[in-house]
């Protein structure tokens, strides 16, 4: 799948600083095209929109995500919603024991399901999966892809069917969280199982475990690599990268910077405290991040038959485990 091309000049020149400077802008995408499909959200969402209509776009964005005690509401929902999945996981359970794959069953689930419940749409278990498959064609500019269309018309339809900018504001905050909060929950889980066992308990302890493993990721390891900006007179988008050495960048900067910064670090602290609570193990300590390696994606048969999303494309701008495999006690 063709994405944002890049010019292969290498511009020294262009930095952090460039997220700021009202002289760069996000490259800009068709507004003019009808309402029905991946085109039509890029046009509508403050992610790929400059000046008024990313001002007025971002305020319909930041309105959903509520006040300061979101986060905690957000948190304590993710811990529930992954305690149930992987106490339905374990041995006398009803399930044969195992292996849990962490990314497949719930960075790629739990995320998306709490996320769109608080921000008032209907779970089902479709939920992530239609969210993944909007999230898979976000980026690739200038492509039909059938399956995403056909998933955003279903999420339009579970915000109420308005094909409006407060709809897209809803169904973009889903999207632009989708792979960034997975691979932040992979690579936080990663290290703290791998590196923080004897720490693993409940209470004051593993809330200190848990925030001091994503602040570290977010220095050290974060989800998201990169970004775009293009000259406003014109010329090719350039890559900027986002990784520093304090994770200042992590979330982005400027009047595009991540306006859901402390969300998608508490319903990663949601996961992570559960995966201390269930008592879960790291199968594989070795092989924690595989190659994202292509392969060709499935097109569901019908509309309807939307499960969990596994990416197939490689991507320069994240960092997310392909696979993360756990046994709980």
């Amino acid at each position: 799948m063709r994405t944002l091309e890049t010019s292969d000049e290498t511009r020294a020149d262009v930095g952090p600083d460039a997220l700021t400077d009202p002289g760069w802008v996000v490259p800009p995408v068709p507004q003019d095209v009808p309402e029905g499909g991946m085109a039509w959200l890029r046009a509508r969402v403050a992610r790929f929109s400059s000046g008024e209509a990313h001002t007025r776009r971002r305020a319909l964005a930041v309105g959903p995500l509520g006040g300061q005690d979101a986060a905690d509401t957000l948190r304590d929902a993710a811990r529930v919603r992954t305690e149930a999945l992987l106490d339905g996981m374990k041995p006398g359970s009803g399930t044969e024991p195992g292996t849990v794959d962490v990314m497949a069953r719930v960075a790629r689930v739990v995320p998306a399901e709490v996320l769109a419940g608080f921000l008032g749409l209907p779970v089902t278990a479709e939920t992530a999966g239609l969210v993944g498959h909007v999230a898979r064609a976000y980026h690739a500019h200038g492509e039909t892809v059938p399956a995403a269309d056909r998933a955003l018309a279903r999420l339009v339809t579970a915000c109420g069917g308005a094909w409006d900018e407060a709809t897209a504001a809803r169904i973009g905050l889903l999207v632009q969280a989708y792979d960034a909060t997975a691979g932040l929950i992979g690579n936080a889980a990663y290290r703290m199982l791998a590196e923080d066992a004897p720490e693993r308990q409940a209470g004051p302890v593993a809330d200190s475990v848990v925030t001091g493993r994503l602040d570290r990721t977010l220095s050290v390891d974060p989800p998201v690599r990169g970004t775009f900006r293009a000259r406003v007179d014109g010329g090719d988008p350039v890559r900027i990268s986002l990784v520093t050495d304090d994770g200042s960048l992590a979330f982005g900067a400027g009047p595009h910077a991540c306006p859901g910064r402390a969300h998608a670090r508490a319903l990663a602290a949601g996961v992570l405290d559960a995966l201390l609570v269930c008592g879960c193990r790291l199968v594989g300590p070795d092989s924690a991040y595989e190659p994202y390696e292509p392969s060709e994606p499935s097109e569901p048969s019908e509309p309807s038959e939307y499960g969990p999303y596994e990416p197939s494309e490689p991507s320069a701008n994240l960092r997310v485990p392909v696979r993360l495999e756990v046994t709980c006690a």
